[in-house]
């Protein structure tokens, strides 16, 4: 009698653990990212992005609009981790990663759905824009 509870039990157990596992791989999040006063005097506005369809299906999205000399570069990053720098051009500029055709997501962003703060910094390391999801 107590193995058929004990087996029934751990059967509820990794049917619930299943199912909590897959709604933490899914999640589709966007947030504004928030200028400091490094970012107001560049005019500096953007915008991050986590999507994870599974493990398969990931992406991280950074995008920002800069009044700043076309070829400036800012470093993003994910966690407290570098994710990858975005170049200015015409005022603009974006961050796109995915982990499709067999890419590896940087540290920091994967899993995607686990990013919860998101930095990006000018070339002296200051922080010009931030947010937390």
């Amino acid at each position: 009698m107590f193995r058929k509870q004990l087996i029934t039990g751990l059967a509820v157990l990794a049917m619930l653990f299943s199912l909590s596992s897959g709604a933490l791989a899914d999640c589709q999040k966007k947030l504004a990212l928030s200028p400091s006063a490094a970012g107001v005097q560049i005019d500096a506005s953007g915008t991050a992005e986590v999507r994870a369809r599974g493990t398969a299906d990931q992406r991280f999205k950074v995008s920002i609009d800069a009044r700043v000399p076309d070829g400036t570069t800012f470093a993003v990053f994910a966690n407290g981790q570098l994710a990858g720098t975005i170049t200015i051009a015409l005022g603009a500029g974006e961050l796109d990663l995915n982990n499709h055709n067999g890419k590896v997501l940087p540290a920091g962003t994967d899993p995607a759905c686990s990013v919860t703060s998101v930095e990006v910094k000018d070339g002296g390391g200051t922080v010009i824009l931030s947010g937390n999801f």
